[in-house]
């Protein structure tokens, strides 16, 4: 048997988790099961025919299992692999991120057009598909978060305010907050919401502002300004023009850090290249040079780049001169 370029099966196993939630059929089968396929299709709101070769599927990829009814019929319910991958909070979940990769799909089926023209295909600007986006994000492992919390401390020695430029949900900002550092969320109004859901308690240890970094950033003065995978969304005027105002808002001896892919350091950043490509306007991944340009043109000082090894990206680390060091 030959070789393929592509996992085939990886792809429609996607799908089919995917219709799966989207249907409401992982959740009802989270919550009625074991149970027969009419009570959850019934419970999902979903024709039971359908619902059944489904079940049948998931049972097949082993998210779901059987059981044995005195009827005959088959009880269905999901397996622990299937709660702690698709609905239980915890370190497995990825209910988001699968939902937004299928998103992202649509784009990618555009690229054709996208290679001939030059332009980002059509882009999903519903609330269900930001908040798949948002929260995707906040189902990273933490161990990449912890990773790139403990590199920001060993660059700048103490911490003591932060702000989180386009954060999302604010998974990051509470790493920062956990530490004792006083934390600030900065990203779109339409994210606000999701983020104060995601936080929960911790969400009010935390100050959550509304804006778009590209037009203003935060008023305030932080020993941290952390750019999160923005950068590849925009063009070289706009990262270069965010540099220089986020200079003005990093305490003297305070720092700046991205993270994100850099060009020729990153195994992945050609590919995020394209997804940039299809996706924005003049975003894509930039080289160390680029950002060690925008950085000291801005004024900051003692530019570092390292690997943050959990994400297979990286952390460009510069300093503010002056103040506390």
């Amino acid at each position: 048997m030959k070789d393929s370029l592509v996992d085939r099966a990886s792809v429609e196993r996607l799908l089919l988790l995917v219709g799966a939630l989207r249907s409401g059929l992982i959740d009802a089968l989270a919550s009625e099961g074991p149970a027969p396929a009419a009570q959850i299709a019934a419970a999902a709101g979903a024709d039971a025919r359908a619902s059944r070769i489904v079940l049948e599927a998931l049972a097949e990829e082993e998210i779901a299992e059987r059981a044995a009814a005195g009827n005959g019929d088959p009880l269905y319910r999901l397996t622990s692999t299937g709660r702690a991958h698709l609905v239980d909070p915890g370190p497995l979940l990825e209910r988001s991120g699968l939902i937004h990769q299928v998103n992202k799909m649509r784009g990618w089926l555009e690229l054709p057009e996208v290679i001939r023209t030059g332009k980002p295909a059509p882009r999903n600007t519903d609330q269900v598909s930001l908040t798949a986006l948002v929260s995707a994000m906040g189902e990273r492992d933490p161990e990449i978060l912890d990773e790139i919390v403990d590199r920001c401390f060993a660059y700048s020695g103490s911490i003591g305010t932060m702000v989180d430029i386009g954060g999302a949900v604010g998974h990051l900002a509470r790493q920062f907050s956990r530490r004792g550092v006083k934390a600030t969320l900065f990203d779109r109004e339409a994210t606000l919401p999701v983020a104060r859901q995601f936080l929960g308690d911790e969400a009010a240890a935390i100050t959550l502002i509304g804006g778009d970094y590209t037009a203003s950033l935060p008023a305030g003065r932080f020993d941290l300004v952390y750019f999160g995978n923005v950068y590849h969304i925009y063009d070289r005027e706009t990262n270069s023009r965010v540099t220089r105002e986020a200079f003005s808002i990093t305490t003297e001896g305070g720092a700046i850090a991205i993270q994100d892919y850099v060009w020729g350091l990153s195994h992945r950043a050609a590919m995020f290249g394209v997804n940039m490509l299809r996706s924005t306007e003049g975003g894509e991944v930039w080289t160390e040079a680029d950002h060690r340009a925008w950085l000291s043109d801005a004024g900051f000082a003692d530019i570092e780049v390292v690997d943050v090894e959990t994400a297979g990206t990286q952390l460009v680390l510069a300093r503010r001169p002056g103040g506390r060091r």
